[in-house]
């Protein structure tokens, strides 16, 4: 407006502050926790506290830890986790080269720069509440948008067809090289990672195959557990998937299945509730 300065986000690094300014992290150190594991809300595939995940950084006695995937190529839109002048950063995949985004490994034919950052990180306490004493040292990282602005004259909203400015962002990554202990844990992108960044109908990192790697993997489950899935002949199909979907109240990563499921048959399309849900619906 004519008496506001328009802002804008400091970007998902604003987070350490965040934390600290709204007394949450006080009150965690408070209530004794020393472990936290953040994660990016749109991985519908994401294992909130993982205790492989979290328990494999405790026994490395992290001060932080990433999970990792493996690129599916040179290009794809994800950072990369790296050393940097011997300390661990993220690199953003608007900010590499081509050439050393396509550098390959001669030893194994993969990309050198492979590992692939999800935004599925590990804390303790203790190195969250370090991160006041070296917050101004943390980068900074230019993202260039099309900003709408106000024309003085008349009041009118401007809205640019072209990028027309620069906003200074910082990234959840950045406190990495002030570790003192980092680990990195690679997951398997087909079980933990699939993102939503792209508009319904665009046919990758949708809506549609959000939904459909969720369903895939509940079927695994199942399968997993000794149990078979028929679809029905009312079910619609989500991307080739069958309308199967469990609950987080009936399982976390298949423990329990089998004992309702084994040797029998689910029908979809069918959302399961419970255990006993789960029970009555198997034939």
């Amino acid at each position: 407006s004519k008496s506001q300065i328009a802002v804008a986000p400091d970007g998902n690094g604003g987070v350490y502050a965040a934390l600290r300014e709204t007394g949450v992290l006080s009150n965690m150190s408070e209530r004794k926790v020393e472990f936290l594991h953040a994660y990016c809300v749109d991985n519908c595939l994401v294992r909130v506290a993982d205790p492989v995940f979290i328990g494999y950084c405790v026994q490395k006695n992290a001060d932080c830890g990433a999970k990792v995937v493996r690129k599916s190529g040179p290009t794809e839109p994800v950072g990369v986790v790296c050393l940097r002048n011997s300390t661990f950063n993220v690199v953003e995949y608007s900010e590499i080269n081509e050439d050393v985004a396509h550098a390959v490994n001669p030893k194994n034919g993969q990309l050198a720069f492979g590992a692939g950052n999800i935004a599925n990180h590990f804390y303790t306490i203790d190195f969250l509440n370090k991160v006041e004493s070296f917050e101004g040292d943390l980068e900074y990282h230019i993202a260039r948008k099309k900003i709408k602005s106000l024309d003085i004259q008349t009041g009118e909203v401007i809205t640019p067809k072209q990028v027309n400015g620069m906003k200074l962002e910082m990234f959840v990554f950045d406190v990495f090289p002030f570790t003192e202990r980092m680990a990195v844990f690679e997951v398997d992108r087909h079980e933990e990672f699939s993102p939503l960044k792209n508009a319904p109908g665009t046919g990758q990192d949708c809506p549609e195959t959000s939904r459909r790697d969720i369903l895939q993997q509940h079927v695994r489950l199942i399968k997993a557990a000794g149990g078979s899935v028929v679809v029905g002949e009312d079910d619609v199909l989500i991307e080739g998937a069958p309308t199967l979907e469990l609950s987080p109240l009936v399982t976390y990563m298949g423990e329990g299945l089998a004992q309702a499921v084994q040797g029998k048959s689910i029908k979809t399309p069918i959302r399961i509730g419970t255990l006993e849900e789960l029970k009555r619906a198997a034939y």
